[in-house]
């Protein structure tokens, strides 16, 4: 069991997460809309909290190797046994889960490199004209940051992509640096269309111009996710 951004092996209530194992399903299938259905290929997905309460746990993917779902909400903080259940057979593992424990979707899928982001760019003197500029572009060579350039007249606001975050105790105990200078963190919560995704929402401030390739830490109630990268010109 980890989280589904990263290899991160405790999980939070209402965070994405994945199994990987041989023998999961015995065919593919992913869930078509919300909500989350509860059995999806003939398989379902139970957790067992600390507290001994077992909850079924929504899925959004299923495959003879891996299943995609989301911790249920409300599941105690400690050891939990979550339970692959196929009807002819059952297979169990255990993992850690916290309130929090953020993980940082990157392009590349597995957590490391450039950031799964989105970014805007405005107008100093009309915040609402507001343009999508590229963060990321992939290829057959793999995933590269896309140079962004900042400006005076034109700030630009990053989103960045995980989950394990909306449990945050407050917005004020969620801090952000790039290239190891803070950025005030605008939001940090549920994305609102895609089940168990959060989004942090930053400005890239002029003090980074210049930072080229960075690294964005992602801190939340003193847990620091996995580091993923930006380019800042």
């Amino acid at each position: 069991m980890q989280s589904a951004a990263a290899a991160s092996f405790t999980l939070a209530p209402d965070s994405i997460a994945s199994i990987y194992a041989a023998g999961l399903a015995s065919t593919t299938a992913g869930a078509g809309s919300l909500p989350l259905p509860l059995s999806l290929g003939a398989i379902s997905l139970t957790v067992e909290d600390a507290n001994g309460v077992t909850r079924s746990a929504p899925l959004l993917y299923v495959s003879p190797t891996q299943i995609n779902f989301v911790v249920p909400d409300g599941t105690a903080a400690g050891q939990a046994t979550f339970t692959v259940n196929s009807g002819t057979a059952t297979q169990s593992g255990t993992a850690v889960v916290a309130n929090v424990a953020p993980a940082l979707f990157s392009a590349s899928g597995n957590g490391v490199g450039v950031a799964a982001a989105t970014a805007i760019q405005t107008q100093a003197g009309d915040p609402s004209v507001q343009a999508p500029i590229p963060v990321f572009q992939c290829g057959a060579s793999g995933c590269m940051a896309t140079p962004i350039s900042l400006g005076v007249d034109t700030p630009v606001y990053l989103t960045l992509y995980g989950t394990g975050i909306r449990n945050r105790s407050s917005l004020s105990n969620v801090s952000v640096t790039i290239n190891g200078i803070s950025v005030p963190v605008l939001f940090a919560g549920a994305q609102p269309d895609f089940a168990g995704l959060d989004q942090v929402n930053v400005p890239l401030t002029l003090n980074l111009m210049g930072s080229n390739l960075a690294n964005v830490v992602l801190t939340v109630d003193g847990q620091t996710a996995n580091i993923v990268l930006v380019d800042i010109q």
